[in-house]
C-alpha cells in the first residue's frame, strides 16, 4: 500500500508541475480518457474541456495536507489547494479550496486521474 500511495503522490506532483509549466500535453498523460472535472461552481467538464480551460486561464496549484487512501486499484486523494489563476486581461485570482481526486490503476499498472472535485472554502453562515 505504501508503494501505491507513493505512486499516486508522484502522479499528483507530475500533474501539478505540468499545470504550472503550461505543459498541457504532459497534463493529458495524467488524466484518463473519461476524466470528469467538477469546478467550484458545480459545473462539470471532460478531459478536453478541462485542458482547454487551462489553456485559456493558466494557473499554479499549491497542494497541502494531502491524504491518500488506497482501495485495491482505486485511490482517493483529499487535500487543500491554493489555486492561482492568471487569465489574460483579468486580475489574478486566488482560490483557496479543498479537493477530492480519484485515480485508478490501469491494467498496465499506471495510475491515472479519473475525477476531480473542487470546493472553494467559505465561512459558515452565522
Amino acid at each position: 500500500m505504501a508503494e501505491a500511495t507513493s505512486e499516486v503522490l508522484e502522479l499528483e506532483e507530475r500533474r501539478n508541475a505540468a499545470v504550472a509549466a503550461g505543459d498541457l500535453g504532459e497534463l493529458a498523460t495524467t488524466l484518463s480518457e473519461d476524466y470528469l472535472h467538477v469546478w467550484g461552481t458545480g459545473l462539470k467538464t471532460d478531459k478536453a474541456g478541462y485542458i482547454a480551460a487551462l489553456r485559456a486561464g493558466p494557473r499554479v496549484h499549491e497542494r497541502k495536507n494531502l491524504v491518500v487512501r488506497i482501495y485495491g486499484d482505486t485511490a482517493i486523494i483529499n487535500g487543500d489547494l491554493l489555486n492561482t489563476i492568471s487569465t489574460p486581461g483579468q486580475p489574478v485570482r486566488v482560490v483557496d479550496a479543498y479537493v477530492t481526486q480519484i485515480a485508478i490503476r490501469q491494467p498496465d499498472g499506471k495510475w491515472l486521474f479519473v475525477s476531480w472535485h473542487i470546493t472553494p472554502k467559505q465561512a459558515l453562515p452565522a
